[in-house]
């Protein structure tokens, strides 16, 4: 006799052994230090879209200069660079430019450029990763002296030669996310390859494959599937090393060009005047850090809730 479990369609099934699974997610969420990086990755990601809004709340912008803010010697009049109730994270040395603006224009590209790289990498590393553990082969092992040749080539020295040759009124935003997208793919590539190379040997993907299944097909709906929450991990995990990538390149003054604002060009500026007014330094770092930090809080909780083996309800 066929019993009320036996009778459930495959979809149903499915979607009870994903409840545990949200709500696993969902419990890890709701811890203190995952929903503090949530509250962080959220304000941060609202600063960027509505930065104009943000910053109008000091009444100031980052782009206009406030001479009468700076002492004698350019540096900021006042304790702690300048701090004041117009100027709360005090103003920029030599320019009298309000930091807290700058601190929040500067989340939008940081942003704009972490998440359109990551989104870079992950479509070359998903699509060349499926592909090379679905086919083999020579396939394979192209993909797999490609993804040698990419790790081999050193990356600084790659962006600031490249950077060199652009010319200046070329978007920068533009060239940093291809640059450091086209070098992000390697290591999805690896991890989505080695599943891929599982997936299909499963019954029902040699199944489908023997009825007469295309490709595209199986990629789709078969190995697509599978590996979704790997990459979706993988991605989060690696989206603070292209935040930062983006502040180190500013920093070394061939990422973002004055007057557009940037956590890592403020931070190289900042070095400078770091005997003379410590202060510029510590808010456009601390923005870098709590980012960053969060982002891979936010990745560990999402890999441990999603991993069977390892995660924690």
């Amino acid at each position: 006799m066929m019993t009320t479990s036996d009778a459930l369609p495959a979809e149903a099934a499915a979607s009870l052994d994903e409840r545990p699974a949200r709500r696993s997610v969902g419990r890890a969420f709701l811890r203190p230090l995952p929903l503090a990086a949530a509250v962080v990755v959220l304000v941060s990601v609202l600063a960027a879209l509505f930065a104009p809004q943000f910053a109008a709340l000091s009444g100031n912008d980052p782009f206009t200069y406030h001479a009468d803010a700076l002492g004698p010697d350019t540096a900021p009049a006042g304790a702690l660079g300048g701090v004041s109730g117009g100027h709360w994270f005090g103003v920029e040395p030599g320019t009298g430019r309000d930091l807290f603006s700058l601190v929040v224009y500067g989340a939008r590209v940081s942003l704009l450029v972490g998440l359109a790289s990551t989104l870079l990498a992950t479509v070359i590393g998903v699509v060349l990763g499926i592909v090379a553990g679905a086919v083999g082969g020579v396939v394979e092992k192209l993909v797999d002296f490609a993804t040698d040749v990419t790790l081999g080539f050193p990356f600084l020295i790659f962006a600031i030669a490249l950077s060199a040759l652009f010319p200046l009124e070329a978007p920068r935003a533009l060239l940093l996310t291809l640059v450091i997208g086209m070098f992000g793919w390697p290591s999805i590539a690896r991890v989505v390859a080695a599943e891929t190379r599982v997936i299909v040997r499963q019954p029902y993907v040699v199944a489908s494959r023997v009825m007469g299944a295309r490709f595209a097909h199986v990629f789709r709906h078969q190995v697509l599937p599978n590996v979704a929450s790997t990459v979706i991990v993988f991605s989060c995990i690696s989206l603070p090393g292209r935040i930062a990538a983006e502040a180190t390149l500013s920093f070394l003054g061939v990422g973002m060009l004055p007057p557009t604002p940037s956590w890592g060009r403020s931070i190289g500026d900042a070095i400078n005047w770091l005997l003379v007014d410590p202060a510029f330094l510590l808010f456009p770092a601390a923005a870098l850090f709590l980012v960053t930090f969060s982002f891979t809080i936010l990745g560990d909780t999402l890999r441990d809730a999603l991993d069977p083996r390892g995660g924690r309800p």
